[in-house]
């Protein structure tokens, strides 16, 4: 069978019930893409790109990997895919807050590039369900107790952080803040080292994500006290939100696929409809919610303006709290 026959029986087969176009309008069928993460493997970013482009040879008759550059705030992923540039099929699968915090923090800012014009949003994937989690070695069971511990404890709490800069980061300090606290914030790598600490009651409590922490609390080695964002986990029926806690505030804590500026803008536009057409399939749609995950189905329009406020936010945001770099 021909290429190109083979490639359309692919795409016949391989996603019956979401669509595609003919293979003469694609721009994609037969190239290889590159996702990069800015943060292990094993950890909620990677998971995110992987569920949300995995499809994509079934779909478009792309070949997609998924390559892991932590480091440096998602800085080095970031510059991955600049220096690509636009031509080579290398796309980031970032958290917004590498786009829209860390041009705002001198220790992030990378000189010489603006992400807002460096890159081009192409398609959003997922916001975090953030979770507020305990080892089960601090003792509380509840989120008063847990306020109520950390309270009368102060710097003697430690709680772990996936990264600095990261959501969980951000939702730590907005936690510190708003509810009175003043922990030991100890940064990770990443989510996977921080939970096992966590499980071995080196840390006290963790922000973290229902794939990365639930193996731990179905152990028994530790326990979920809340959900960060105003919502409710069906699967959690009896844990409380922050909401009140928060004042009504919340970080941020989307995850996007960028294009290197200068991309073809029917790649952009034959790209970001594959993935929108994976996330609002029912298997992608349902594996990222039963992953404690929020699909966003985003218009491509409306993409840069998201951003534009999520930074306005976070400027003010950080005109309140301090990022300490010296844990």
């Amino acid at each position: 069978m021909r290429r190109r026959s083979l490639l359309k029986y692919t795409l016949a087969t391989g996603v019956a019930g979401i669509g595609q176009n003919t293979l003469a309008d694609q721009l994609l069928a037969g190239r290889n893409l590159k996702f990069v993460v800015g943060y292990p493997a094993g950890g909620v970013a990677d998971f995110i790109a992987r569920t949300c482009t995995e499809g994509l040879n079934g779909l478009v008759g792309a070949y997609t990997t998924v390559e892991n550059k932590p480091g440096a705030a998602g800085n080095i992923a970031m510059d991955t895919v600049i220096k690509a540039g636009p031509d080579a099929g290398v796309f980031g699968a970032f958290s917004n807050l590498q786009i829209t915090l860390n041009p705002l923090v001198p220790q992030f800012a990378m000189k010489n590039v603006d992400p807002m014009q460096d890159l081009i949003p192409v398609a959003a994937m997922a916001d975090l369900i953030l979770m507020l989690s305990v080892s089960t070695q601090f003792g509380v069971k509840t989120l008063d107790q847990f306020l109520a511990k950390a309270k009368e404890l102060g710097p003697n709490v430690k709680m772990g952080l996936a990264g600095i800069g990261t959501p969980h980061h951000m939702a730590a300090l907005l936690l510190q803040k708003n509810a009175g606290l003043d922990m030991t914030l100890v940064p990770y790598k990443g989510g996977p080292p921080m939970i096992a600490d966590a499980a071995g009651g080196h840390l006290d409590a963790v922000i973290t994500t229902l794939p990365v922490g639930g193996p731990m609390v179905q152990a028994g080695k530790m326990n979920w006290i809340a959900v960060v964002p105003p919502t409710s986990i069906p699967s959690l029926p009896g844990v409380p939100n922050l909401s009140s806690v928060l004042k009504g505030e919340n970080i941020p804590t989307g995850n996007t696929v960028f294009a290197p500026a200068g991309t073809s803008p029917r790649v952009i536009a034959e790209l970001s409809d594959a993935i929108r057409k994976l996330i609002t399939s029912p298997a992608v749609n349902s594996k990222l919610r039963a992953n404690g995950l929020e699909p966003t189905d985003v218009a491509r329009s409306e993409l840069h303006s998201r951003l534009k406020d999520e930074a306005a936010y976070m400027k003010d945001f950080l005109s309140k709290v301090k990022i300490d770099f010296s844990t």
